[in-house]
């Protein structure tokens, strides 16, 4: 059985012995006090000690006693947002009848961990993650949005989202600000209309949540001709890039969508587009320490998975895993998220999983420990069960 990640790590509680001077010299005999340290510290400053730890340490932490849990749990934090950087952690999902539950991996310690997220449907799959918050989202109802930090379990339901229910492509996207601990909330919604012919016409609204007014707004919604989007989307230094393609048998392109200062019309927004180099199969974006980075696996001019970063609207190759090195993926689609400098790469019915620490060119290979299929299979109902994944930093100044 897998360990809690929570009991991961090994905590060290140290009693200090301070001796005291007599309090007179008339021969009253001296006397010994044990106290322990956190005992003489104010809770500001035994928060700040506790931040040096790693955020499983705390956590275990603050079932020690009520002052411990209180100081934890402490609402505004008081030194959380000084803590010493995490490595960001993945969580894949086992979705059994009940429950939202699975498991998380530890880059640092390369191992899994049991990770469960009570009282979440198990029909929030599809995800976007900022800065310790994650966004989850009903595929097939894109209109019901979570928000929450999966360490402090604080899900939070945000209003329904306009513009329909049932669009063929729902991309999610969410960014926090860590300067005013505020958060932005992007669906884009890509519904068609089948004209004569039967050729597509295609129409993208684009919905903005902003955690400090509480409400929705449409700033753009438009028909964009045989443009198809899709449900790959994130937000990158103000910037929302939307993976589309001008026609199903052309090259993807990728949309850059101002927050601060949308395109008014279509032709606006297209003439923002920036081509990518390869007929991409599938493809991920993730925004990788304010850098855009897009994975994808390529059918040619050569195949296998290929990682670019975007330079200045310019795209620059980082990796080229080849055909032997990419056969876990060797599949309809695969799942990546990252955060910080780690990009995680798996399949939804491989337990592989693939790590790259981008800054020091690192690449290391894991297998899923868990209730995995006794066989590999592309079955839709399999791909349903274990699609679901995302990379999240592990912080307790973050809430929705």
């Amino acid at each position: 059985m897998e360990d809690s990640w929570e009991d991961s790590y090994p905590i060290y509680h140290e009693v200090v012995e301070i001796r005291t001077m007599p309090l007179y010299s008339d021969g009253e005999e001296e006397r010994e006090i044990l106290l322990s340290w956190e005992a003489i510290l104010p809770d500001e400053l035994l928060q700040k000690v506790l931040s040096l730890l790693p955020v499983a340490n705390i956590i275990k932490l603050s079932i020690v006693c009520k002052r411990w849990y209180e100081v934890v749990h402490s609402s505004p934090p008081l030194s959380w947002g000084m803590m010493a950087p995490q490595k960001p952690l993945l969580f894949r999902s086992f979705f059994n009848d009940d429950a939202f539950s699975g498991s998380v991996y530890d880059p640092c310690l390369l191992r899994w961990y049991n990770f469960d997220l009570p009282h979440l449907e198990k029909s929030m799959r599809h995800t976007s993650s900022s800065c310790g918050l994650v966004c989850l989202m009903n595929p097939d109802d894109g209109n019901r949005l979570l928000v929450g930090n999966p360490i402090k379990r604080d899900w939070k339901l945000l209003p329904q989202v306009p513009g329909g229910s049932s669009p063929q492509f729902n991309a999610l996207a969410l960014s926090f600000d860590r300067r005013t601990c505020s958060y932005t909330v992007v669906v884009a919604k890509c519904s068609h209309t089948l004209l004569p012919g039967n050729s597509d016409q295609w129409h993208l609204s684009v919905h903005i949540y902003e955690s400090t007014t509480k409400s929705w707004a449409t700033p753009f919604t438009q028909d964009i001709g045989f443009w198809m989007g899709s449900n790959e989307a994130v937000i990158c230094n103000g910037v929302l890039y939307y993976f589309m393609r001008p026609h199903p048998v052309q090259h993807p392109h990728l949309v850059a969508f101002h927050l601060a200062k949308p395109p008014s019309t279509t032709e606006s927004l297209i003439q923002e587009s920036i081509p990518v180099p390869f007929d991409l199969t599938c493809a991920g974006l993730i925004n990788l320490s304010n850098k855009l980075v897009m994975v994808g696996r390529m059918a040619r001019p050569r195949r296998g998975v290929v990682i670019l970063e975007l330079e200045d609207k310019t795209w620059r190759e980082v990796s080229h895993m080849p055909i032997c090195a990419y056969m876990p993926f060797d599949i309809e689609n695969f799942i990546c998220c990252g955060a910080s400098d780690f990009l995680f790469v798996h399949s939804s019915v491989w337990p592989e999983l693939l790590t790259l620490d981008m800054r020091q060119k690192v690449r290391t290979w894991s297998s899923q420990l868990g209730p995995w299929p006794h066989f590999y299979t592309k079955s839709l109902e399999i791909r349903s069960l274990y699609n679901c994944g995302f990379c999240f930093e592990p912080r307790l100044d973050v809430s929705s």
